[in-house]
């Protein structure tokens, strides 16, 4: 061997020192990215992290903090070693000795961390609770690239004294220091895949069409197919329907019944993970179906896409009951206070108080539309009884409008009833002595100068209404069965009796068996088998009636959506559903 070759082979092996410290520096820098990456990025499905085990409590982030931790004490050693320590004088000598006394102790830190952290029960523990997520892989590949970092960088501070590397073994360090990156991030996302447990079909949007003027005739009818031992339930949205199971939720199109998108787990039959079917809700205003999974927490789908929307954010830790409508709104028992959310994002907009305590009579109720929110506060006593309406603005929180409705009467132990019906109409009635409600009437878009307040009718109920208009049954002193009438909210407020050639049997006993058309009035009723009967609702004419064959299911009802009437039948134990659209 010549001199040069053992000059230069001499010059490698001291400059080793200079290359481990440099794959050690890409080793931190890669594990400090991971930590990052794991505590805002990896979390398409969030976790809870609140087991039975109380060391599985924010697993991630503790790993996530020691890895920092690690990282930035052996990058700062490993800086004031590289600046000070290489002079080759007494006090570059003394810089690389607590160096090393340093990179020791926080090498020593990192494996106790990592052995107390106790990773591999811990994980195991975890992934049987709850669904795998990369935010929890991740964060155990950034500790062990901290931890690995830190090493190489006390290779560097026991002899920092060596030459610089050529370039050609800097790159060679580079790649050597990447393999185990590539290593460590492809095995965290094999590990937090939780995609290859479920089955995710979108759909591209489409305009949405309005509801028939007048009831057709039948155009598509479907069986939803469902487990007999898991049930589920059908949501009308603006574009179609949802059939939504514990395996996953399924829209259909409106005009069609033909499926459109779904989103299905096939891990529900390990009893780890299912869909709560009744916390499943759709919200209107923003056409968000909400859904809640057992150790996932709450998902959020575009109601017309599929696209999934949302599945952490402020609103997931929000214990608060949510109130009925269109909006994600919750509502505090204790205090009244109301906090409005971003259903496409899931994120808090605003937060408003709660009613005065001048109003006290009964816990106060909220109602969302699309354009307004409203809380609704029984006050006083006897005949000085009194119902507050506050309209919210659904952007701000700001209040837009208020009005004291007066309600001699009112029957304190009865609680207001507040019922929102999909076109944003608004309906409180409040209940007096000898069934006489006091009823108010809120059309969406109007001021509460406009709202229609009656009380004038027996035992009254509003059974459907539409953006001008409701559809109103009360007890008929003929005694030929209840009296229906359309109320004309807007504009000329008119009363439309509805002729009824037999009496309407069978529909006061279940809700969601009417229906507002432009020119109809649509009502199911059972005569010897179902039937749609029709009125026009500008002369309350009875018009065709629509014999309906339904199958062997129970508490048909009916509704509206885009291009379709629709008559949805469900056998009363929920295992079978049939809907039929009508054009």
């Amino acid at each position: 061997m010549s001199g040069d070759q053992t000059t230069e082979r001499a010059r490698v092996l001291r400059s080793i020192p200079i290359l481990a410290g440099l794959v050690g520096a890409v080793l931190l820098a890669v594990g400090v990215v991971l930590a990052l990456y794991s505590q805002f990025v990896a979390a398409p499905i969030p976790v809870p992290l609140n087991g039975d085990f109380s060391e599985t409590t924010d697993f991630p982030f503790r790993l996530i903090r020691g890895s920092l931790v690690v990282a930035g004490a052996a990058a700062l050693t490993g800086a004031v070693v590289f600046a000070l320590g290489r002079r080759g004088d007494e006090r570059a000598a003394s810089v690389g000795a607590g160096g090393v006394l340093a990179i020791l102790f926080v090498l020593g830190g990192g494996l106790w961390f990592a052995v107390a952290a106790d990773i591999p029960s811990t994980y195991q523990r975890l992934t049987s609770d709850f669904v795998v997520t990369p935010r929890a892989s991740s964060a155990i590949a950034s500790l062990a690239l901290a931890i690995s970092g830190a090493l190489l960088i006390f290779v560097f501070v026991v002899k920092p004294t060596g030459p610089v590397p050529r370039w050609r073994a800097l790159v060679a360090a580079l790649v050597v220091g990447v393999v185990p990156v590539l290593g460590a991030a492809g095995v965290a996302v094999r590990f937090g895949d939780d995609s290859v447990a479920s089955d995710h079909v979108t759909a591209e949007a489409a305009p949405e069409a309005g509801a028939p003027a007048v009831l057709g005739s039948e155009k598509f009818r479907l069986q939803i197919p469902a487990d007999p031992d898991l049930g589920h339930r059908i949501l009308v949205t603006r574009s179609g329907f949802v059939a939504v199971t514990p395996a996953g939720i399924t829209q259909y199109d409106g005009a069609t019944g033909t499926e459109r998108w779904h989103y299905r787990r096939s891990d529900i039959s390990t009893d780890r993970v299912w869909n709560r079917l009744e916390d499943t809700t759709y919200l209107r205003a923003e056409d968000v179906v909400l859904t809640k999974w057992r150790n996932i927490g709450w998902m959020a789908f575009d109601a017309a896409t599929g696209e999934l929307l949302w599945t952490g954010g402020d609103f997931a830790s929000d214990p608060r009951s949510t109130a009925g409508g269109h909006l994600l709104v919750t509502v505090s028992s204790e205090t009244g206070s109301v906090t409005r959310y971003d259903a496409r994002t899931g994120r808090e907009m605003w937060r408003i108080a709660g009613e005065s305590a001048k109003c006290t009579a009964a816990p106060s109720q909220v109602a969302t539309t699309m354009t307004a929110i409203y809380r609704v506060a029984r006050c006083g006593d006897g005949e000085a009884a009194t119902v507050v309406v506050t309209a919210f603005d659904p952007m701000s929180g700001e209040v837009r409008d208020t009005r004291s409705f007066s309600t001699p009467g009112a029957v304190r132990a009865m609680r207001t009833g507040v019922r929102v019906f999909d076109s944003g109409f608004v309906w409180v009635e409040c209940h007096g002595e000898e069934a006489v409600e006091t009823e108010i009437f809120l059309p969406p878009n109007q001021p509460l100068s406009s709202a229609i307040v009656d009380s004038s009718r027996k035992y009254s109920d509003v059974e459907e209404a539409d953006s001008t208009a409701a559809l109103v049954s009360s007890e008929n002193s003929a005694l030929l069965g209840d009296r229906w009438e359309v109320l004309s909210a807007v504009g000329e407020i008119r009363w439309t009796e509805l002729e009824m050639t037999a009496p309407a049997t069978g529909t006061m006993s279940v809700e969601d068996r009417t229906e507002l058309l432009t020119d109809q009035a649509v009502m199911l009723t059972y005569d010897d088998g179902y039937k749609l009967r029709t009125w026009d609702r500008s002369t309350g004419r009875e018009g065709r009636a629509v014999p309906v064959a339904l199958g062997p299911h129970g508490d048909p009802r009916v509704a509206t959506t885009s291009g379709s009437v629709l008559m949805i039948a469900t056998d009363r134990k929920g295992h079978k559903s049939e809907i039929i659209g009508f054009g």
